[in-house]
C-alpha cells in the first residue's frame, strides 16, 4: 500500500493538482465517455495508447471518482492491461487485488490528508466528511483506513466493498 499513496502523491505534487481529469490530460491518457448503461468505466492500453472511457450517465462526482480509479490502473497496472490480462474484471471487484489498490490510489488521490483530519477533528461522521470533500463515504472510509495505517487512530465504521460503485457485483464489465 505505502507504493500506491507515494505514487499518487507523487502524481498530486509533479501537476498540483488532484483533479485526476488534468492528471490524465498531462500524462497522456485519453478520456472518453460514453453512453453505457450498466458501465461506469473502464482503462484499456491499446498500441501504445492509453484509455479511460466513462459513462456520461455518471454525475459529476462518480465521474470523478471512476477517473481517479481508472487512473490508478494506468498507473498501478499498465503492463497487466498490455498483456491483455485486465479484460472481463468486474469494477470495484470485491476480491480482485487490482479492483482494491485502484479504489486505494483513488482515495489517496482524491482527498487530502489535512482536509480528512480537519473534518474529522470538527467530529464530522463519514457522511459529512464526503459531502464536504464531494466524494462518496466508500471513498473517505478508504482514505481513513490508509491514514490508521499511517499512525492514525480513526474509529472506521465499516470495510467498504470495493464494489461500492456499482449496483451489483458482476454487473460491470471493465473491458469490452
Amino acid at each position: 500500500m505505502d507504493n500506491i499513496i507515494r505514487h499518487a502523491d507523487g502524481l498530486v505534487r509533479r501537476f498540483k493538482t488532484r483533479n485526476p481529469f488534468e492528471i490524465a490530460e498531462n500524462l497522456n491518457v485519453s478520456i472518453r465517455y460514453g453512453d453505457f448503461k450498466h458501465l461506469k468505466g473502464f482503462y484499456k492500453y491499446i498500441c501504445r495508447n492509453r484509455f479511460i472511457a466513462i459513462s456520461s450517465r455518471s454525475d459529476e462526482t462518480e465521474q470523478k471518482i471512476v477517473c481517479s480509479h481508472e487512473l490508478g490502473h494506468d498507473q498501478l497496472h499498465r503492463s497487466q492491461a498490455k498483456a491483455g490480462l485486465m479484460s472481463d474484471y468486474d469494477i470495484y471487484n470485491t476480491i480482485d487485488v487490482y479492483e482494491l489498490e485502484a479504489n486505494y490510489f483513488a482515495a489517496q488521490l482524491l482527498i487530502d490528508s489535512s482536509a480528512f483530519l480537519d473534518c474529522a477533528s470538527k467530529q464530522y461522521t463519514y457522511a459529512q466528511i464526503a459531502a464536504e470533500l464531494k466524494v462518496h463515504e466508500e471513498l473517505v472510509i478508504i482514505k481513513g483506513i490508509i491514514l490508521n495505517r499511517q499512525g492514525y487512530n480513526l474509529n472506521i465504521p465499516f470495510v467498504p466493498a470495493s464494489d461500492y460503485l456499482g449496483e451489483s457485483k458482476n454487473t460491470y464489465s471493465l473491458c469490452e
